[in-house]
């Protein structure tokens, strides 16, 4: 099975893209990724940058060409990203530490396997179908759950994060797969800016109308249009399954990794002057 994989990222109405997005592969095995900062914080942009440059790091360290256990290789990837972004902040002396939101799936032998943190999202749909959805680490997610232990008079909170990459508590990564892959599945990652404003079954349907490279930047615009000034950033990467044999490859082809839009201002750490001796 071979795979179409098109992306595309907007700052929206925001000062700066705190997004992230990209993906690799070996030939035999594939890595999509992508992280929304926390724009709550300091450095949102760098601790999504971080995260992705974790994960790809790893992925093309041991997939020689593929990864002997992809679902356990998820959960240690998220894990040392979040580790390497705490040890981060330390070292930068950062008054508050940076984090992010992380979806990432790894496709191999016809095999889908997935892992999230926070309200980043994956989708998998067949013939316009909803197969797979990640559920939000948010309060939203719960309403449903929350509203019925709730006294009367008493609304469920709205979208808070419960959980993300790069903060004191240790972070909640669920993980699913492996998934079989079917001739014209469709793999949607996106950020919140992204799904927030659509309703799910546009969001379905405009997904599996044409082909990927116009797909994706289609539905980034769909999303900016329907929040207008409200809208956050807006990122996606989708993926089509299409048949054929993959390419044999022991070298991992170049990382294909979109940080931000052209116009983006990059946040970067201050100076943490001397380290103590």
């Amino acid at each position: 099975m071979n795979f179409q994989v098109a992306l595309a990222t907007d700052i929206g109405h925001r000062r700066r893209n705190e997004d992230r997005v990209g993906h690799w592969s070996t030939g035999q095995s594939w890595l999509l990724a992508l992280a929304d900062g926390m724009g709550g914080h300091p450095y949102g942009d760098r601790a999504a940058e971080g995260a992705l440059q974790t994960l790809s790091d790893l992925f093309l360290r041991q997939a020689r060409p593929e990864l002997p256990m992809p679902g356990a290789f998820l959960k240690m990837a998220f894990q040392e990203a979040h580790r390497r972004l705490t040890t981060e902040a330390e070292e930068w002396r950062l008054k508050e530490h940076h984090c992010t939101t992380l979806v990432a799936c790894v496709m191999q032998k016809g095999l889908l396997w997935w892992a999230h943190c926070g309200d980043s999202r994956l989708y998998l749909s067949r013939s316009g179908e909803l197969v797979v959805r990640t559920r939000d680490h948010s309060l939203a997610e719960r309403r449903e759950e929350l509203a019925a232990r709730l006294k009367p008079g008493k609304n469920a909170p709205g979208h808070v994060l419960v959980s993300c990459l790069g903060g004191k508590h240790q972070p909640t990564v669920e993980s699913g797969g492996p998934w079989s892959l079917a001739e014209g599945d469709r793999i949607l990652l996106c950020s919140d800016g992204l799904w927030g404003p659509l309703a799910e079954a546009e969001l379905l349907h405009d997904l599996h109308h044409g082909e990927m490279p116009a797909v994706v930047p289609a539905l980034v615009k769909t999303a900016l249009d329907a929040a207008a000034s409200g809208s956050d950033n807006v990122t996606a990467l989708g993926c089509l399954c299409q048949p054929g044999s993959p390419q044999v490859s022991w070298e991992p082809a170049p990382a294909a990794l979109l940080v931000a839009s052209p116009d983006t201002q990059f946040n970067t750490l201050p100076d943490p002057g001397p380290r103590p001796r």
